[in-house]
């Protein structure tokens, strides 16, 4: 497996929790998750057990998330992947491709 392979998966979340350590776990999951299904799609493979996370301002953050984003914090979930075409992914900026 290439090291540049790799997808992410994006979970947002409600500022005014970002202290509650809970509250961020659950984020993390739901980002994995949502990293899982993005490789699913892709018709790669995910090791879950390389996923890195980056939780970013979605207001002063220079990746433009969209609305979704808007005034809400964002966990990032970063996985490496593998399997037939898993070279061509790159994870970078916004987006998988």
């Amino acid at each position: 497996m290439a090291e540049a392979s790799t997808v992410f998966g994006w979970a947002f979340g409600d500022p005014g929790r970002e202290a509650d350590e809970a509250y961020q776990q659950e984020l993390r999951a739901s980002a994995l998750e949502n990293a899982l299904q993005e490789a699913s799609r892709k018709g790669v493979e995910a090791d879950a057990a390389t996923a890195a996370y980056t939780v970013v301002d979605g207001d002063a953050s220079l990746i433009d998330h969209g609305e979704a984003a808007r005034g809400r914090i964002v966990v990032r979930c970063t996985v490496h992947v593998s399997g037939p075409g898993a070279e061509k992914l790159h994870a970078e900026g916004p987006m998988n491709g």
